[in-house]
């Protein structure tokens, strides 16, 4: 027969962790100090160390027995709140309340009816870490987050890994017979492999963002903060299908402005230009691409060819309005994406071939 492992060994292994994680954060947030959502990960960390210490090493009595399984379900949702925190969220919500609440008095108001060491009581604490372990994952590997990463679904699936050893624990106290705490030896078996994971999860998720963030900065254009070439290509999978509207349009006589006014004066009319795109319609909803100089290309989903021309002429309309800049005005060539292409390079060349025939009729319009 299997020796079952030695519970206090356990918790040694999950405090030092724990610990080493909480220096890990610690540091982490040192360097960048406006990243607080270090802090909550780091008291997440310290908090389960000392309750795990407590659990094994002090004779708590029934009342901080409960306080203490509080704070184990307060240090899981440390890891939700820094997350929120680093979505740009508020890090609590008075909901987080309940499964502290439920992991507290699970095991209290057992003690206080059965006695402390009926097997209710240790069910009743388990259960609350399981719900604050099922909120906390669901919101990581599930939940809707601006930028998904797999780091945010790593730490959220080692959260929902917890839940089967809970289960089985909560089983083992109800049926019996045990020699050892099989509320504490479960979870903290868990420990030795899921612990790490979830930790690795949260300290990879800065730095994907970083990535992310450099990714999409090399596709824009530094000056008017539209997608440029690079951006285009990356928009294929979400706006290349039929019915997708491509406005192309540029500048009236957009050299004159540079030579008459300097070309700071002409940056300012571009970053303008894009500005105004933005107030009829902005990102999500329309993706603005510059191709080069002057010349723009707007791309609209699911837009009928009436709907596409009111666009235009609603750009067109509070275009030339920058206070402190040139007069100028705009032309726009309207096309569509159509079935069967690739690339949007056929649509854009149709909707160039209408720009030049807005401008032949006299500029200032959309054709």
């Amino acid at each position: 027969m299997v020796a079952l492992p030695n519970v206090p060994t356990l918790g040694l292994c999950s405090i030092l962790s724990s610990l080493a994680f909480f220096g890990v954060f610690l540091c982490l947030w040192g360097g960048r100090r406006d990243e607080t959502y270090f802090l909550h990960w780091a008291g997440g960390s310290l908090s389960y160390a000392l309750a795990i210490f407590c659990f094994n090493h002090l004779a708590p009595s029934p009342l901080q027995t409960g306080l203490l399984y509080g704070v184990l379900s307060a240090s899981t949702l440390a890891v939700l709140t820094g997350v929120r925190r680093f979505d740009g969220r508020p890090p609590f919500r008075p909901w987080m309340l309940l499964p502290i609440l439920v992991a507290s008095l699970g095991y209290i108001l057992p003690a206080l009816t059965l006695g402390p060491d009926d097997a209710a009581c240790r069910i009743g604490g388990t259960f609350g870490s399981l719900l604050t372990m099922a909120v906390a994952g669901s919101s990581l590997a599930l939940g809707r987050a601006s930028r998904p990463s797999p780091g945010r679904r790593i730490a959220g699936a080692a959260l929902l890994a917890y839940i089967p050893g809970f289960v089985a624990a909560m089983v083992a106290e109800a049926v019996g017979g045990a020699e050892v705490n099989m509320a504490a030896l479960i979870p903290l078996l868990s420990d030795q492999l899921l612990l790490a994971v979830l930790n690795l999860g949260l300290i990879t998720m800065p730095g994907e963002r970083a990535q992310a963030e450099l990714r999409e900065a090399a596709r824009r254009d530094f000056l008017t903060g539209a997608w440029n070439r690079a951006g285009l290509a990356a928009l294929a999978p979400r706006l290349l299908r039929p019915g997708t509207a491509v406005i192309v349009l540029d500048v009236d006589h957009f050299k004159a402005i540079n030579d008459g006014h300097g070309h700071a004066a002409g940056d300012r009319v571009l970053t303008a230009l894009a500005g105004s795109v933005q107030t009829v319609i902005p990102e999500p909803d329309a993706s603005l691409v510059r191709l080069g100089g002057d010349e723009f290309v707007l791309l609209v989903a699911d837009r009928s060819p009436a709907e596409a021309r009111w666009i235009a002429d609603e750009i067109r309309q509070r275009s030339g309005r920058g206070n402190g800049l040139p007069a100028w005005t705009i032309s726009l060539g309207i096309a569509a994406v159509e079935p069967g292409e690739t690339d949007f390079s056929a649509a854009i060349e149709r909707a160039d071939r209408s720009l030049y025939r807005a401008k032949a009729e006299g500029r200032d319009r959309a054709a």
